[in-house]
């Protein structure tokens, strides 16, 4: 986005749009997804994803570009929905948090690949071309790997889709699709949605800053991030032990809260060798607590309400990650800087760990109270 001339606020404002979608289409999706299953929109999403791939790695056109880029950004999202309720589908109480960390993992080790394409093919490519790593024809070479990964999850996704287990979570009568304990649901999406809009307002400009603030071009950038996913992709294995150490609860709320002194730190901090620690550092807490939080979730509320709570969560957490936060973000720095827009984003991290702890501080989850009874 940068590449093709828009300004700060502006990209906020672009990472706001499949949020946004999500919120209008959310609920009855997943009100479908769990009546219908789960195949059709795992295909869907798929196919949808490589289109748009396809057009942004063949089209120059801004307008085009953009409609694109948010397409594809809501068809990932789409499928992220499902993975929650597909992982609570297939797993017990006993082995929850150690399925939700390794797959938490397994998406940080994948983001290591992307984060190392992302950084090495535009350099390679503006080599080539004899122009500028952040130049649109650059960034447009990076398109063209994406698109071919694309492509080649379309096998796994149309074998998961094929599989047996991925059907309704249970039969709902039509009536009921909707029908869920608002109290508790409102009292564990409230701290999810803060959270949400903390992240939103630091993660989506993490590349930026980088480049803005200390000149880093997108190779440096992608070592840079590729060394904090292979670091988190190992630190998010030890989410069991460290759920059985301190507790499930106390975990989740503590990591929010030691978000904010480090997102107030980088709002102020030149000294780019201390900024990579300190993002480091903060990515590692924030996921540890992880799978920590969706097991919480997923034991908090009744069996029956499991896959629309996931659901629910990801379209809240969507919400402030990719809506809210961006938005106010991208106006903030317009307005002052990063100090002023990182400064807000640690408000909203210390808000969500507080809001956490007061809500659940003293719940015991039924796994939590079988293993201190063992």
């Amino acid at each position: 986005m940068a590449a093709l001339g828009f300004s700060n606020d502006v990209i906020g404002l672009f990472n706001s749009l499949p949020a946004v979608a999500l919120l209008l289409v959310g609920i009855p999706f997943a009100a479908m997804a769990d009546r219908i299953g789960y195949r059709i929109f795992l295909l869907g999403g798929g196919a949808v994803a490589v289109l748009a791939s396809l057009v942004l790695t063949l089209v120059g056109s801004r307008l085009i570009a953009v409609l694109a880029a948010g397409t594809f950004a809501l068809a990932v999202i789409v499928l992220q929905v499902l993975g929650s309720p597909l992982l609570a589908q297939v797993s017990g109480e006993t082995e929850r948090v150690a399925l939700f960390s390794l797959n938490q993992s397994i998406s940080w080790a994948a983001a290591l690949a992307g984060d190392v394409l992302g950084g090495v093919i535009p350099e390679a490519a503006a080599r080539v071309m004899r122009t500028s790593s952040a130049s649109a024809p650059a960034i447009r070479s990076s398109f063209i790997a994406m698109t071919i990964l694309t492509v080649l999850s379309l096998p796994f996704l149309v074998r998961l889709a094929r599989a047996s287990g991925v059907k309704p979570a249970a039969a709902f009568p039509v009536r009921e699709l909707l029908k869920i304990d608002l109290a508790r649901f409102g009292r564990i999406l409230l701290p999810g949605l803060v959270l949400g809009i903390a992240a939103g307002m630091y993660l989506n400009f993490t590349q930026l800053y980088l480049a803005q603030r200390f000149g880093l071009t997108p190779g440096p950038i992608g070592v840079i991030f590729a060394i904090g996913a292979a670091l988190t992709a190992v630190v998010t294995l030890a989410a069991p032990a460290a759920g059985r150490r301190f507790g499930i609860t106390r975990t989740v709320g503590v990591s929010q809260v030691i978000g904010a002194p480090l997102v107030l730190a980088l709002a102020f901090i030149v000294v780019l060798p201390l900024a990579v620690l300190i993002m480091t550092v903060r990515q590692l807490a924030l996921n540890l607590q992880g799978p920590l939080g969706q097991v919480f979730g997923m034991e908090y509320v009744d069996a029956r309400e499991r896959a629309r709570l996931a659901t629910a969560q990801v379209v809240v957490g969507g919400i402030g990650v990719g809506g809210i936060g961006p938005l106010v973000s991208g106006l903030l720095q317009v307005r002052g800087g990063y100090q002023l827009a990182f400064s807000v984003s640690a408000l909203f991290y210390l808000l969500s760990g507080v809001i956490f702890l007061l809500l659940f501080g003293r719940t015991r989850l039924p796994s939590e109270t079988r293993e201190s009874r063992g």
